[in-house]
């Protein structure tokens, strides 16, 4: 990968391929999650751009709030010279993607939207209100294996609830990334797990957000995913949803070119090209 300086930090970044731009935000833990995603053949027409996160893999930290971290994505749109871009976003990735197109709506030319977890604000006024009850000691759990020096355990404490194996997920993704989680899990527990669970975001932001929206999911179900589309549904009223049937939050490893094909699809649908 290559580096940059942006905001105070050394940004790791990977830039392939012409064509329209198509930016990717990994969400927590992994730097390299969407890697298998990037790679795949449906994308090939694209420009693939990924980069680390900072405080993950080779960017540095320390980690910092959704505002820096979208600020950090203008920032290397525009050491790459791109003025517009797709931006797909993964779990906490796509709420970053969210902050980043209603701060910066002039820079996202579509957002395709990968199961981001709803806003705390919004679940606490919706049928979906005792998800909080799961999440919270789950990440009280992480925290505490974390705290113990037991960063498996804490993992396992996170994503076991909802039936994810993250240790094939991380496999997948690469020989290195499962060495790479462990080795990057205090940016995620001490670092981003608040911000990620009390994090709002509502209709003020959602109506500055001018682009074409895909919300993206997966069945069978686990417990967070019916919430997610239906508070997707409710910022945005008109966008497409596509759902991957015997898919989970994880298949952006494990089976990335089904996740693929219909987000190239809409990315090829909302390009600058189509538009004119």
């Amino acid at each position: 990968m290559k580096t940059t300086n942006v905001n105070g930090i050394e940004l790791a970044y990977d830039d392939q391929g012409d064509g329209e731009p198509v930016l990717f935000v990994h969400g927590a833990i992994w730097a390299d999650f969407l890697r298998p995603l990037a790679a795949q053949p449906a994308f090939s027409e694209c420009r693939r751009i990924r980069h680390h996160r900072r405080g993950y893999g080779m960017t540095g930290g320390p980690a910092g709030g959704f505002d820096v971290q979208a600020a950090d994505v203008v920032a290397l749109m525009d050491h790459l010279d791109v003025n517009r871009a797709h931006v797909v976003g993964h779990s906490e990735g796509a709420m970053i993607a969210l902050v980043l197109a209603a701060s910066h709506p002039d820079r996202v030319r579509s957002l395709a939207l990968l199961e981001p977890m709803p806003a705390s604000s919004w679940l606490v006024a919706s049928e979906y209100a005792d998800l909080l009850g799961t999440l919270g000691p789950a990440f009280e759990a992480m925290v505490g294996h974390h705290q113990a020096g037991d960063v498996p355990g804490a993992f396992d404490a996170l994503f076991e609830p909802t039936g994810l194996d993250w240790r094939a997920a991380a496999k997948a993704a690469g020989p290195d990334v499962v060495d790479q989680g462990i080795r990057d899990a205090a940016t995620f527990v001490e670092g981003e797990a608040s911000a990620l669970v009390g994090w709002s975001y509502g209709p003020e932001q959602a109506t500055v957000v001018d682009c074409p929206v895909l919300s993206w999911s997966t069945a069978p179900e686990n417990a967070i995913t019916p919430a997610t589309r239906a508070f997707l549904r409710e910022l945005f009223p008109g966008c497409e949803e596509t759902v991957l049937q015997g898919g989970d939050h994880f298949s952006v490893t494990t089976d990335p070119a089904a996740v693929a094909e219909p987000i190239a699809a809409f990315v090829s649908r909302h390009s600058a090209a189509a538009r004119t």
